[in-house]
């Protein structure tokens, strides 16, 4: 996938062994309950997630009894989740594909979670968008989030700085960012500082830069539409009433016209 203008964080493409560590946490299963209640909502019972990572989406879902693919651009974290699968005897289907050209078959729904789609630029999402729609059953479903600029205040934009500190095996990870927001463009750029220490060793650091597209919740209708959607209902990542100006995330389902 060429994201040359927007880049992508360390662990999608150099550091897939430290994905988990960075994007799954104790919130993730109630996120993913999140997800499977308005899968469930609308009847659905196979899905693709097109933008699988590792596959927190797809296994939590298999185990629920949905019918699941999983679709990602890294063949890194491709395998991690082949690995998983194979560990806990699950038949699932891990696909190497890029959502704005890949066709795989006709799903109830198509998932794309956590900002997935915030890595496009804004043409790119609307080619993925061409392309979910041909993925999908008439009437099919389209769930994806992204952080709502509408509500991005310099605080919110504050606060989504973090440090984190995990152990991966032998491996001691630091991890910090700090994001800026250019709020007439709608672009959140992230600036990561990684330090990794296998035991005692002498450590490594890392530098990377990488943006986010951010949208209002009337511009993503408006791009629905275009790619023959309807918005059918608009959460907050959890699960809550969707308010333009507060809530800092935008929780989309979406009908196939």
């Amino acid at each position: 996938m060429d994201t040359s203008a927007l880049g992508l964080p360390l662990e999608y493409q150099k550091l897939p062994q430290y994905f988990d560590a960075w994007n799954i946490n104790e919130d993730t299963d109630l996120k993913n309950s999140i997800i499977e209640k308005l899968l469930k909502k609308q009847k659905v019972q196979s899905v693709l997630d097109f933008t699988c990572g590792t596959g927190s989406q797809v296994f939590f879902l298999k185990k629920r009894g949905y019918s699941t693919v999983g679709a990602d651009f890294s063949p890194g974290l491709l395998e991690i989740a082949r690995a998983r699968a194979s560990r806990e005897n699950l038949d699932i289907t891990f696909i190497d594909g890029d959502m704005r050209i890949l066709k795989v078959a006709a799903f109830d729904a198509v998932i794309t979670i956590f900002n997935a789609i915030g890595h496009l630029v804004r043409g790119d999402f609307e080619k993925a968008l061409c392309n979910i729609h041909s993925n999908l059953k008439e009437g099919g479903i389209y769930i994806f989030d992204i952080l709502n600029l509408e509500a991005m205040t310099d605080e919110s934009v504050a606060d989504l700085s973090y440090f984190i500190h995990k152990k991966v095996g032998d491996t001691q990870i630091l991890s910090t960012q700090c994001s800026t927001l250019d709020r007439e463009k709608g672009i959140l750029t992230c600036y990561d500082t990684i330090m990794l220490q296998k035991n005692a060793e002498r450590p490594e650091r890392l530098h990377n830069t990488f943006s986010l597209q951010l949208y209002t919740e009337k511009e993503l209708r408006h791009m629905l539409e275009r790619n023959g959607f309807e918005m059918v209902d608009v959460y907050d990542m959890d699960g809550a009433k969707f308010i333009a100006n507060e809530s800092p995330n935008i929780l989309t389902v979406a009908r196939k016209k």
